[in-house]
């Protein structure tokens, strides 16, 4: 089946809002087996909205249209639906029911316009909507479905995952009957070096494969369709030994996983705890190793202050005479907290600018240090850019640089 997106609302366009809604439902489509070729974003203009679902509908067997059902004028989605499909509006009893309902809980008077949320497309269905006053729409018509789903994210995901997802389903299994997922998480790899790597792999087609670069992370989405589950799983499996085998070293999860909690996994099975010091990164570095799933029994402590001078003031670690250059300093500071706390690894992170004169955007040396019980290691990266997003990036290449270390002994 393949799927076209069209999200409505001039704000989108002018970049007011962004468009979460487009994730949620690429995310749930793709675990589905459905593709999605194309994606569109329209304006509050009826005109445009209808020509952009006879063309979705010209290429697609599933239309998608997010946003527009509301009670004001520039609501216009279950209008241009109409009238692409040439079809009339028509007050639906149920559509009524769920516009009524939210006021009539609220013990608040509904308007005339708010009526104009209760019109569906001769044929068409009505999709309840719990937690807000616009119906969704589901219109099935020569063999094209066309689904109508309001805008707010809020209501958008409940819809989604409790109704759309489900109808969906249905009208799969019988052509498929079963349709299982499962996702790699991969760390320390580009999306351009596991795609050399996976190449032939990624071509395949029963079960699917396809990688998703996310923040210092790639996933990697394994679909298989089957007759009966338990062979879709087999399906699955064999094309994860087959993954394993090629990559195993960067895998640290799947599905729900995530990297701090592998690294807190890993420390717990090797019995280890930690310790940071961290000014640059801003407590990041701690909030991740805090809180995952058995932090308590690995994470010591965490101490952040403005720079390193407050730390030494403060006398938080004991410390004499702080290194003056970045690399020295990030070692220094490793090694100190560990000690303080007596834990079996300390981590820290410095930052210098680096000397490049030829870069007009400023550029820095990025350092991290792990102490393992004595055993120093350090990692430098040339960055340029915003200190904020060097910070969020510097934390969680910490976690990726444990992790392989840990698990797999790859030094820094």
């Amino acid at each position: 089946m393949i799927c076209e997106l069209i999200f409505t609302g001039t704000e989108l366009l002018l970049g007011q809002i962004l468009n979460t809604n487009a994730q949620v439902i690429e995310r749930e489509l793709s675990v589905l087996g459905i593709d999605v070729y194309y994606q569109i974003t329209v304006g509050d203009n009826l005109q445009r909205c209808a020509a952009a679902i006879k063309q979705a509908a010209g290429r697609a067997d599933l239309i998608i249209v997010s946003g527009g059902l509301g009670p004001t004028e520039d609501d216009i989605s279950r209008e241009a639906l109409a009238e692409a499909l040439q079809l009339e509006l028509l007050q639906d009893k149920k559509a009524l029911e769920v516009v009524k309902r939210f006021f009539d809980r609220r013990g608040i008077p509904y308007t005339t316009n708010n009526l104009k949320q209760a019109l569906v497309p001769e044929g068409g269905r009505a999709i309840d909507n719990p937690i807000g006053t616009a119906p969704g729409i589901i219109v099935e018509r020569a063999g094209k479905t066309y689904i109508l789903l309001p805008g707010p994210p809020l209501e958008f995901n409940m819809m989604v995952k409790e109704q759309i997802i489900p109808f969906l389903e249905s009208k799969l299994a019988g052509q498929v009957g079963v349709i299982k997922s499962r996702v790699l998480k991969f760390c320390g790899i580009g999306e351009s070096l596991l795609d050399e790597k996976l190449g032939d792999l990624l071509r395949s087609t029963n079960p699917t494969i396809a990688p998703t670069a996310k923040f210092s992370e790639v996933h990697l989405r394994i679909t298989a369709k089957a007759r009966q589950a338990s062979l879709a799983e087999k399906m699955i499996a064999s094309m994860e030994i087959r993954i394993t085998e090629r990559l195993g070293s960067y895998i640290f999860g799947v599905d729900n996983d995530t990297l701090p909690g592998a690294v807190t996994q890993v420390l717990r099975e090797q019995g280890k705890t930690i310790a940071v010091a961290e000014n640059f990164t801003g407590g990041q570095l701690s909030y991740k190793l805090s809180s995952a799933s058995g932090a308590e029994h690995t994470f010591v402590a965490g101490l952040i202050a403005g720079n390193y001078r407050q730390l030494q003031e403060k006398a938080y670690l004991q410390l004499s005479d702080i290194p003056q250059r970045a690399m020295e300093r990030a070692e220094h500071m490793a090694t100190m907290v560990r000690k303080q706390f007596s834990t079996d690894v300390g981590i820290a992170v410095a930052v210098e600018p680096a000397e490049v004169a030829r870069v007009t955007v400023a550029e820095y040396n990025l350092y991290i240090a792990a102490d393992f019980n004595g055993n120093l290691m350090l990692k430098k990266v040339l960055w340029s850019g915003e200190r904020e997003y060097m910070a969020r990036w510097a934390a969680t290449m910490v976690t990726v640089l444990l992790w392989r270390y840990l698990k797999h002994g790859i030094p820094f």
